[in-house]
């Protein structure tokens, strides 16, 4: 994976054969042409749970056309960080109880879930 700046406060993200923007809003210096990388960052945990249920939602016959995943976020201070992450799931159609709990497992299998319940080793080194 590559990132390289690309002017003001946007930065371009490279990886396998696939680009992915930043920018930050006016009110940051940017041009408000992207998410933010704390956007992105809160945005990868709906998407992971979606790549996860979808495909055990289609395996159990529960629809999936107009699925909505929501997320909303809180920052927190010392240190500045993201410091609170809500995902509500909406399914498009009624569930039994028994499938509300399956999903729910489901998602909480997500590998960005995961990765933040059991945060990895991580190291920034100037080159």
């Amino acid at each position: 994976m590559l990132v390289e700046y690309a002017g003001g406060m946007k930065f371009v993200t490279h990886h396998r054969g696939l680009e992915v923007a930043s920018d930050q809003p006016e009110s940051g210096g940017g041009e408000n042409t992207a998410l933010t990388p704390t956007e992105l960052f809160v945005a990868a945990l709906p998407m992971c749970v979606g790549v996860y249920l979808v495909p055990f939602a289609r395996r159990h016959g529960i629809a999936v056309e107009g699925l909505k995943i929501e997320a909303e976020y809180e920052i927190a201070d010392h240190p500045r960080r993201v410091g609170r992450i809500g995902v509500r799931i909406r399914m498009p159609g009624p569930l039994d109880e028994r499938q509300r709990a399956a999903l729910q497992r489901c998602a909480e299998q997500c590998l960005v879930h995961n990765t933040l319940h059991n945060p990895p080793e991580v190291s920034i080194e100037l080159a």
